[in-house]
């Protein structure tokens, strides 16, 4: 029924947008995402509320596999817990560190747009020497949310440690920007979709805050439409603990530049889907005596499988707080 739901509204607020567009009300285009228009923007406020979890639906493409389900303890924390982070100097010192990323903008690449489509939009928005610059601050700044006391369970090592590599692949984004499309070899969408959801994250944050400093979108629509940016981390933070703690050659698929456009093509959970299917072609291979040579398997795979496992889990458990640690800093009041 949720299913059915969300395809109504998402429909409808398409057929809204074709509207709006038509009958010119496409002036209202935030200035720095022109191509993007009133129409892209309907379409994020339609996800919003069409509400979508992407580690609770299954893509009809992986939903063959059987997997051993298991629900994680919500991690309890102390009642009051942004409250109480924003009471502290530390918390404070890393959202202004958030807000200097988030104020950094694009360059004008109408001329270069080469550059935009291999790198992202952001690459060169800052140069080298300022990038090792945010990294070392960047560094200071976790080492003192590591220090704060947890005896309030204020923050958890899960969500610093995926706080800290967001924030190492934006700036890497807007320095250098990303290079899987320039490789020599065909990249696979677990690296390629890693960094859309990087890109994704940025046009999100950039495109909402610029909404409602022109009041387009009212305080309330805003923290509603922050949703949108949870799709991103969530991505974000599984791909990153699968290809961490297995390998990035687990899915199996290689980057195709007539469907793979957005890291919205695939959810958090395709990839967790895609992470078991290799693992159980591995059992099959193992259990046959033979090896299937279209499948990479990572060395010391069952170790690493088990690992990567429980790493899953503590991502799952913290994204619910992470989400709302992500909400407080884009927020930023």
């Amino acid at each position: 029924m949720d299913k059915i739901y969300n395809i109504i509204i998402i429909s409808t607020a398409s057929i809204v947008a074709s509207i709006l567009t038509i009958i010119g009300f496409r002036k209202l285009k935030v200035n720095k995402y022109k191509k993007y228009g009133l129409f892209m923007s309907t379409l994020l406020i339609a996800f919003t509320l069409s509400g979508c979890d992407l580690l609770e639906k299954t893509d009809k493409t992986n939903t063959n596999i059987k997997q051993n389900k298991t629900t994680p303890q919500t991690v309890e924390y102390k009642s009051g817990r942004i409250k109480l982070l924003n009471n502290t100097s530390e918390w404070k010192n890393f959202k202004t560190f958030w807000q200097k990323l988030d104020d950094i903008v694009p360059k004008n690449k109408t001329d270069d747009t080469a550059l935009t489509t291999y790198y992202g939009e952001y690459a060169d928005a800052i140069t080298q020497e300022q990038a090792e610059i945010f990294k070392g601050e960047l560094t200071t700044l976790i080492n003192s949310l590591e220090g704060m006391t947890q005896e309030e369970l204020v923050l958890s090592d899960t969500e610093i440690d995926l706080i800290e590599k967001i924030c190492q692949e934006r700036i890497s984004y807007m320095s250098t920007g990303f290079s899987s499309m320039i490789m020599r070899m065909i990249p696979p969408i677990t690296l390629t979709d890693k960094e859309n959801s990087i890109k994704d994250l940025e046009f999100k944050i950039d495109t909402l805050i610029e909404l409602r400093n022109k009041g387009i979108v009212s305080s309330d629509d805003f923290t509603q439409a922050q949703r949108l940016i949870w799709q991103d981390i969530e991505l974000f933070s599984i791909l990153d603990t699968i290809s961490s703690h297995y390998t990035v050659y687990y899915a199996n698929n290689y980057y195709d530049n007539g469907v793979n456009k957005t890291s919205l093509l695939r959810t958090a959970q395709y990839y967790i889907n895609a992470f078991e299917e290799n693992y159980q072609s591995y059992l099959i291979d193992k259990k046959s005596g033979t090896k299937n040579i279209n499948i990479y398997y990572p060395e010391d795979i069952e170790s690493k499988y088990k690992e990567t496992k429980e790493e899953i889990e503590k991502v799952k458990i913290a994204l619910p707080q992470l989400n709302e640690l992500i909400q407080d800093l884009v927020t930023n009041e």
